[in-house]
């Protein structure tokens, strides 16, 4: 088989190696991640680097993976740190709150402070999902990567319902066959930059 440019498909320097390459680096970066997310509280440094090398490297061929993720994940340790420690600590206040208001309250007064108390952890989690990519783009303090983000939830809704819908999906698999979350993080990061790319491309500050 050849290209339309007459080389070789299957050649060294075909399109299928350069497939199985970019697929061999985000198997990488997704272990990578695991990696450095097991202290718990690095997760968020490791979040910023899995998405600057997956953009840098597996979309715009630049430079080699781990070197890119670790060069994040040492520029942004202590900003994502204080992001992820933000995220944590209020997803933690939301889940203790519904589960106080499960046991605690019956009626729709209870169910109504349950559905909020879930729409805000799912507002959380979205904006969590804009705030380790735009860390790793933008050079702004953590304080303005976390307004942004918050903002971005709402100004992009379309966008924060792909990131939820597509955050789902990957649960969902890693649910089923727990084995596969070593290859999740790096496609799941690959997708979602398919989409926040769109939106951070919109504002200033790029890192790369």
């Amino acid at each position: 088989m050849k290209r339309r440019d007459g080389g070789n498909i299957w050649g060294f320097d075909g399109s299928f190696m350069a497939f199985c390459d970019k697929l061999f680096d985000v198997m990488v970066l997704g272990f990578l991640w695991i990696l450095c997310s097991l202290p718990f509280i690095t997760a968020g440094a490791a979040s910023a680097a899995l998405y600057y090398a997956v953009v840098k490297c597996v979309k715009n061929n630049e430079g080699y993976a781990a070197r890119s993720f670790f060069h994040s994940f040492r520029q942004n340790l202590v900003p994502a740190t204080f992001l992820w420690i933000v995220f944590a600590v209020a997803s933690f206040l939301l889940q203790l709150n519904i589960g106080i208001l499960l046991h605690k309250t019956d009626g729709y007064l209870g169910l109504f402070f349950i559905v909020l108390y879930v729409l805000s952890g799912v507002y959380v989690t979205v904006a969590a999902c804009y705030a380790f990519p735009a860390l790793s783009r933008y050079d702004m303090p953590a304080g303005w990567i976390l307004k942004i983000s918050l903002y971005m939830v709402v100004r992009y809704f379309g966008t924060s319902l792909v990131l939820l819908l597509v955050l789902a999906c990957f649960g969902m698999i890693v649910w089923k066959i727990p084995l596969l979350l070593f290859f999740i993080p790096g496609a799941m990061a690959f997708l979602m930059s398919e989409f926040l790319e769109k939106v951070l491309k919109r504002h200033d500050g790029r890192k790369y």
